[in-house]
């Protein structure tokens, strides 16, 4: 056997190899759109799956019409892929069509999906190769002979019993125009794939919403038959996928789901029916394509069921909306205090100072524009974060630090503003509202509301107290009750200031005007330079050394270009400067294109093998890791991070990489297990869904004889030695009560 450190280098060496193949054969379907090719393209191998574009038709037909394309995906062995719900966890496939003009393509039509159990989820997807089949229509008139490209980009998920993965390939088949006659040799695949695409019929189907659960009534046809049915509903957030009751009393099959997050507002919902018998009359045997409409009154009980009717009346949980509202409130309060914000709160308090002279007025509309931007800023991420969630995305608090380009991007403005503190240039002095008072007017407004804005970009990274629970509510809740909690987090944040410019004893406090302050400005230019590197680094995390030596190279070439215009304003021949600064700029946005040209193979969720923190040994994450120790009674510490988390990396070093904590762990035996979440796993989010959290950090300790994954202690979001021990003593305390109850 090779030893770990070969393994790994091999298995590195061979996703290279997998990913400059997969580039080159995307290089090779752009380079030959000209040239005619088969109604079947070979095939574009992903890391752990494959898929190519297959066209029914040999030809395009002359006189237009309509082309069925299929795009096949074959998952590797023991890998699967998703249907358009994928239930608990996954994504499902999409394609992003590149057509030429007059071309237009229909929705993919997906088969009838199986259930997929992974462990305490259930997912909906093909545990083999599966075809999406897509109807594009052709425009008339098309010369006879010419050659069109049909392509695009596809992307979908491929999971594993421990990992999920998402892939992305170019696509490109070209077909001639001619007689649009089908191409023989793929009649069989296209039949097969049509026999599996769920057959749509108009049976009458309700569903209502009751006591916490749906319930769906469907009317069958005299005599159909069904054995172990299953409904797979094509909404995301209608129902839970935990559990599903069906009963049948006489051509009445009634399925009993507990409710999702979108049930109330939903008011028709599609649906697959699966496990009927075979019927001529009926269709294809694989599943019926059900439209599910709301009741408009209760549904009747059945007359042989077996449990008894659910009731129409449901509750709204008002207080848990109000309880999350208030927490939110108070996240928002403590996220002051998070070195993310700590800085802006600073720059705005010397701001406040600098407008000791202006009219009460006037610092009054500082602080109403200021908490404008940070509840202009927290909508936007809620409507953001709920579109992504509603289209199927893993998304949560800090996810578009997921993305290289926003990290670089961010790190690019923190080096602009950190100049423009410490004096480098001299453009928008009022950005952060440290313009002289009286001075403002217009341009101190529009200063008070970017700082907002800004306040709540900077303050993604951390997660304070309080905010865990109340966006993991909000999540998912109505998008209405969501936006009170987001709007509730922003209230928070903006209300220190606005009490210092509202409430004149505080801002009496502040100290007076004077020389200090342009030195306290150059000061504050320190802790946004070094939030840039910090940027920096996660871009290095995310795509590797030379990435991140791009983006230090970017940040110096715009350092440059500032340099350059603040020399302008100064200079007896300005323009000189102002060339040198655009082409500075230019530069850098140049350096800032090739950020992926140079990555290293992208950083997979809980890549690393085991490595140390302090005196803990840290294992990679995997559901099935976690449910093997939980089952041999090994007690567990599963704790979620990221690179770009803040919050977690303080805790990291203040509490968890403590020698107190270290020894504390292992002298009880307990295994620690990181999940990383500095890159998209729906995996991970998943688990922050099922524990209540929209982010990182997430801390949870399995003491000896858990019961299951679900049944974890949370600890507090902010840690200290004390506390991660005292927490752990506690549960392993009331763990070894319950078993000896147990016993007794």
């Amino acid at each position: 056997m090779l030893p770990v450190a070969n393994a790994a280098r091999l298995a590195n060496q061979r996703y290279c190899m997998t990913m400059i193949a997969h580039r080159l054969a995307g290089l090779l379907a752009l380079a030959l759109l000209a040239v005619p090719q088969p109604s079947m393209a070979e095939p574009v191998r992903a890391l752990h799956s494959e898929v190519r574009l297959v066209a029914e038709q040999a030809h395009l037909p002359a006189a237009g019409g309509a082309v069925e394309l299929a795009l096949h995906v074959r998952p590797d062995a023991g890998w699967h892929g998703y249907w358009i719900n994928p239930g608990d966890a996954g994504k499902e496939p999409s394609m992003r069509w590149r057509l030429p003009p007059g071309f237009e393509a229909g929705p993919l039509a997906f088969p009838t999906p199986t259930l997929i159990p992974f462990g305490e989820f259930n997912t909906y997807g093909f545990d083999g190769d599966f075809l999406l089949l897509a109807t594009l229509r052709v425009p008339a008139g098309l010369p006879p002979g010419s050659n069109h490209t049909l392509g695009g980009t596809a992307s979908w998920v491929v999971c594993d019993d421990e990992l999920c993965v998402p892939e992305q390939a170019e696509l490109a088949l070209t077909l001639s125009v001619g007689d649009g006659a089908p191409e023989v040799a793929n009649a069989d695949l296209f039949a097969t794939a049509r026999d599996k695409v769920p057959h749509a019929v108009d049976w009458p189907a309700h569903y209502e919403v009751a006591d916490g659960d749906v319930v769906v009534d469907v009317s069958l046809p005299s005599g159909a038959e069904v054995r172990d049915p299953y409904l797979f509903v094509a909404a995301k957030r209608f129902v839970r996928y935990d559990e599903q009751r069906a009963e049948r009393a006489g051509d009445t099959l009634r399925f009993v789901m507990p409710a999702g997050g979108g049930a109330e507002q939903a008011s028709g919902v599609s649906a697959v029916l699966r496990g009927l018998e075979a019927d001529a009359d009926i269709g294809s045997a694989s599943g019926v394509g059900l439209s599910l409409a709301r009741a408009s009154a209760p549904l009747p009980p059945l007359a042989a069921a077996t449990t008894p009717a659910v009731s129409v009346a449901t509750t709204f949980a008002v207080a848990d909306m109000l309880q999350a509202i208030v927490f939110g409130l108070l996240g928002g309060i403590v996220l002051n205090l998070m070195p993310c914000v700590f800085p802006i709160l600073s720059m705005k308090a010397l701001g406040l100072v600098q407008l000791a002279g202006a009219e009460r007025r006037a610092v009054r509309a500082s602080g109403l524009l200021y908490t404008a931007g940070v509840l202009v800023a927290f909508a936007a991420i809620a409507v953001a974060l709920l579109a992504l969630r509603a289209a199927g995305s893993a998304a949560g608090w800090g996810f578009q630090l997921q993305s290289p380009w926003v990290n670089l991007g961010l790190g690019l403005g923190m080096v602009a503003i950190g100049l423009n503190l410490a004096g480098v240039f001299q453009i928008g002095t009022r950005l952060m509202g440290l313009g002289g008072a009286g001075q403002g007017g217009a341009v101190e407004k529009r200063a008070a509301f970017l700082t907002g804005l800004l306040a709540v970009v900077v303050a993604t990274p951390c997660t304070a107290p309080f905010m865990a629970g109340a966006l993991g509510y909000a999540l998912v809740q109505p998008a209405a009750v969501a936006m009170a909690v987001f709007l509730a987090l922003g209230v928070g944040l903006a209300l220190p200031y606005l009490a210092l410019t509202w409430i004149p004893s505080l801002g009496a406090a502040l100290p007076k005007p004077g020389p200090w302050m342009a030195v306290f400005r150059q000061v504050l230019a320190f802790p946004m330079l070094a939030t840039a590197l910090w940027l920096f680094w996660v871009v290095g995390r995310q795509l590797g050394a030379s990435s991140m030596a791009v983006a230090l190279l970017a940040a110096l070439l715009l350092a440059f270009a500032l340099w350059a215009f603040g020399r302008s304003a100064v200079a007896k021949a300005p323009w000189r400067w102002r060339v040198a600064a655009a082409l500075g700029l230019a530069a850098c946005l140049g350096a800032s294109a090739q950020l992926q040209d140079l990555r290293a193979p992208p950083l997979r969720a809980n890549a690393e093998p085991a490595h140390m923190l302090g005196k803990l040994t840290l294992q990679r994450f995997s559901p099935q890791l976690v449910r093997d120790y939980i089952g041999a009674g090994q007690p567990v510490f599963v704790y979620f991070t990221a690179d770009w988390c803040i919050s977690c990396k303080v805790n990291e070093r203040v509490a968890l990489a403590t020698d107190a904590v270290g020894e504390a762990m292992n002298a009880r035996g307990i295994k620690v297990v990181e999940g990383d979440w500095t890159a998209e796993d729906p995996t991970v989010t998943e688990w922050l869904t099922m524990y209540g959290r929209a982010g990182v950090p997430l801390y949870l300790y399995f003491p000896r004889g858990s019961a299951a994954i679900d049944g974890g202690v949370v600890l507090p979001q902010v840690l200290l030695p004390d506390l991660v021990v005292d927490a752990i003593v506690e549960a392993d305390r009331q763990a070894a009560a319950r078993r000896l109850a147990a016993l007794g």
